[in-house]
């Protein structure tokens, strides 16, 4: 799936609005293209923890927890 930043940031917007309230906190702090997986990464973060979003290649998104802040 080809899609840009501006896309993914639509797609995580979506997710949110569709896992809402639980995921209402949680606020993007950088997007960025991973050259080596040719995959899209979105940082984000609530007030207690840190994760990260990506694609899992049908347009749904994955949320990784990453660590307590």
């Amino acid at each position: 799936m080809e899609y840009d930043k501006e896309d993914f940031k639509e797609m995580i917007k979506d997710w949110q609005a569709d896992n809402s309230p639980e995921m209402d906190d949680l606020e993007i702090i950088e997007i960025e293209f991973l050259e080596d997986t040719q995959e899209w990464v979105a940082y984000i973060d609530d007030n207690k923890s840190s994760y990260s979003l990506t694609d899992d290649g049908t347009g749904n998104i994955v949320i990784n927890y990453s660590g307590t802040r």
